[in-house]
């Protein structure tokens, strides 16, 4: 039986190449060895000394220059967040201001997503707005702080408006510019091949910009922040901001810096949380941009 003897030939010979029948060759073959635990945490073990040095060296400038006032210290941080926590109005100001933020940021990432892809790709309509969108953008946001209150009032509508405009150019010009980075060559093969519009931009445009959308999804990610604050600084009587302004007016150094160091404590959660959902949605560039080992 022929076949059936090359379908056994052929089995033993991909046996054979697959496992070294010389136990020397199979103990020299390489290993795959696992990173060293130093290699996998060792830049977080930086990071968290280069923290504490950080601290330690503000704390004694602090205590041997005598200079409290004026800059504070870890401990009068931590005093005043304690304080700030104990008096009942750090959670109620959290909510405010994380609701603030998160809704403008929303709305900026939508509306500027949707706008900079629409217009990333059809180039005529592109090129049409562009230069009025970028007249826009370069108006000082912060002297606009003042509109918003007459247009939207004192109250969250006005932060989170103002929010979602900071975040809205951010995400814009990533997208567009991501989308105008599309390969057009593999755009004409497809049509070429049949793919339907839809398609196309589900399977070619999307993909191409999604890298351009992440960034300044991060990018605007603190601009939602700082609408908020800066909303709050104009007109508010709660939220995060509200509390660093009237910490201001009494000049209370260590609960401004309280405030300052709790918005950072946010921005890096917040910062990292999209990082992870950036990861698990583009797992196939991640792949794609993972090298292999050299032989």
């Amino acid at each position: 039986m022929p076949t059936t003897t090359g379908q056994v030939l052929t089995g033993d010979a991909g046996n054979a190449a697959a496992e070294p029948a010389d136990p020397a060759a199979r103990a020299a073959a390489p290993k795959a060895t696992r990173p060293s635990h130093w290699a996998r945490h060792g830049i977080v073990y930086l990071q968290l000394l280069l923290l504490a040095g950080t601290l330690l060296t503000w704390e004694l400038t602090a205590r041997i220059f005598d200079t409290g006032f004026w800059t504070s210290s870890p401990i009068g941080v931590a005093q005043a967040l304690y304080t700030w926590y104990t008096s009942g109005l750090l959670i109620g100001d959290l909510k405010v201001t994380l609701f603030e933020a998160g809704a403008g940021f929303a709305l900026g990432s939508i509306v500027g997503g949707l706008i900079g892809f629409v217009l990333g790709w059809i180039r005529r309509l592109g090129d049409l707005f562009e230069p009025f969108i970028l007249s826009l953008y370069t108006l000082p946001k912060i002297a606009l702080a003042p509109l918003f209150v007459l247009w939207f009032g004192i109250g969250a509508v006005n932060k989170v408006m103002f929010s979602a405009l900071l975040v809205f150019f951010m995400v814009f010009f990533t997208t567009f510019q991501g989308t105008r980075q599309v390969d057009l060559d593999l755009v004409a093969n497809a049509r070429l091949l049949g793919a339907s519009r839809f398609q196309i931009w589900t399977k070619i445009a999307l993909p191409y910009s999604a890298v351009w959308v992440f960034t300044g999804l991060r990018i605007g990610l603190p601009y939602a922040l700082i609408g908020a604050i800066v909303g709050e600084f104009v007109a508010a009587d709660i939220g995060v901001g509200f509390r660093i302004k009237e910490a201001t007016s009494f000049f209370n150094t260590s609960a401004v810096f309280a405030g300052l160091v709790l918005l950072m404590f946010i921005s890096i959660t917040l910062l990292g949380i999209l990082k992870l959902i950036e990861r698990r949605t583009m797992r196939w560039q991640t792949a794609q941009t993972q090298s292999p080992e050299s032989p």
